[in-house]
């Protein structure tokens, strides 16, 4: 199953990507691209949708984890929402939960990122 990325620029700052699908070894590049062309375009406060993406590999963490740092290194904010039950378990065995702010879904990460 492929990964689908919706992008949703609510401001210049301000980003919301909705994911679809699996995040794997096959999908993980795309998403790791797409992050580093947000922030090297400015974009920088930016809210991942994990509500639609029924399972994460290692190479999905590794995606989100170059992205969050492309996305700091800018000077922004980058936060998950929607998480299942399968990527909380991932982030958590592997730690990331203390590296990445989780919201139940994409309202309250938006609300979570600091004013534009």
């Amino acid at each position: 199953m492929d990964l689908q990325i919706t992008e949703k620029l609510l401001s210049d700052q301000r980003v919301v990507l909705t994911l679809n699908g699996r995040l794997n070894a096959v999908t993980a590049p795309d998403l790791k691209a797409q992050l580093k062309r947000l922030a090297k375009g400015g974009h920088v406060q930016l809210v991942i949708d994990l509500t639609d993406v029924p399972f994460i590999d290692s190479s999905g963490l590794a995606a989100l984890v170059s992205g969050l740092k492309a996305i700091r290194e800018a000077g922004g904010t980058l936060k998950l929402a929607g998480l299942n039950e399968q990527a909380r378990t991932v982030l958590t065995l592997t730690m990331l939960d203390r590296v990445f702010e989780m919201y139940p879904d994409a309202e309250a990460a938006l609300e979570a990122l600091p004013a534009a």
